[in-house]
């Protein structure tokens, strides 16, 4: 009788331990790794194709210059079309992030209650270009896994604010970086899913050629995001990421 109480405590105790200790599940870990892995370089600097294909409408196309650095600093300026010409964002972190309007020489920080809206009238909301990392905001949890593949599903950490409570990653083994993003309503419905392909590398430094968001809310619309030039630790100064910054030529 003794033995078949040990049977049946033991392995809930083990797995109190593991809590206790703060052991790593293996979402947990792989959710790290997957951050580690995209933040790997100092900086990064792109030129970016994005164009936006709404069915029954001319696709749009605009080019733009990105920098990278740490794990939350974007700063983004547009290069074309004309209309937008010299607009610049700067992210410094997921709710930290300001606009600079070339027509009013003016500096605006992009409010809250926008952020989960079309960035630039792409299928990108702010809040998915300002995000590099996913572990300070969801917790991991594994759902699968085969030879070339991890299939993880986060869940947004409690007090956190994002417009999606739940994503689902599908992340490539050899690189640590996903293929598929699948984003979730409140209500568990998908509206976004967002592709990454023909990786590129620099040593164990990675980035996707082509990012590609659908909106399955809007009668399938997506944008594209092509990079046609990338550079690995350029030396970009921390004074670029600043406020100040978005006014200078």
């Amino acid at each position: 009788m003794k033995s078949k109480i040990l049977m049946v405590l033991v392995p809930g105790m083990l797995l109190l331990a593991a809590v206790a200790t703060g052991e790593e599940s293996p979402g947990e870990r792989v959710l790290r790794r997957m951050d580690a892995a995209m933040t790997q370089a100092r900086d990064q600097y792109f030129i970016h194709e994005v164009v936006t294909q709404e069915p029954g409408r001319e696709a749009r196309r605009m080019k733009m210059k990105v920098y990278i650095k740490g794990k939350e600093w974007r700063w983004i300026e547009f290069l074309e079309p004309g209309d937008v010409k010299g607009m610049r964002v700067l992210a410094r972190s997921a709710t930290q992030m300001y606009v600079y309007l070339p027509a009013y020489r003016k500096v605006r920080r992009v409010a809250s209650h926008v952020r989960s809206q079309g960035f630039m009238g792409t299928t990108f909301c702010h809040d998915d270009i300002s995000t590099v990392t996913y572990g300070p905001l969801f917790t991991g949890k594994l759902l699968s896994e085969n030879d070339t593949h991890w299939t993880i599903e986060t869940t947004l950490r409690e007090g956190k604010d994002y417009p999606y409570p739940r994503l689902e990653f599908d992340i490539l083994k050899n690189i640590q970086q996903p293929s598929e993003i699948r984003y979730f309503n409140d209500k568990g419905a998908k509206v976004k899913t967002e592709h990454r392909s023909n990786y590129d590398c620099e040593g164990t430094i990675c980035n996707p050629k082509k990012l590609k968001m659908v909106d399955h809310n809007r009668n399938g619309m997506w944008t594209e995001i092509i990079c046609h030039e990338w550079k690995v630790n350029t030396g970009v100064k921390d004074s670029k990421f600043t406020v100040r910054s978005l006014q200078r030529r």
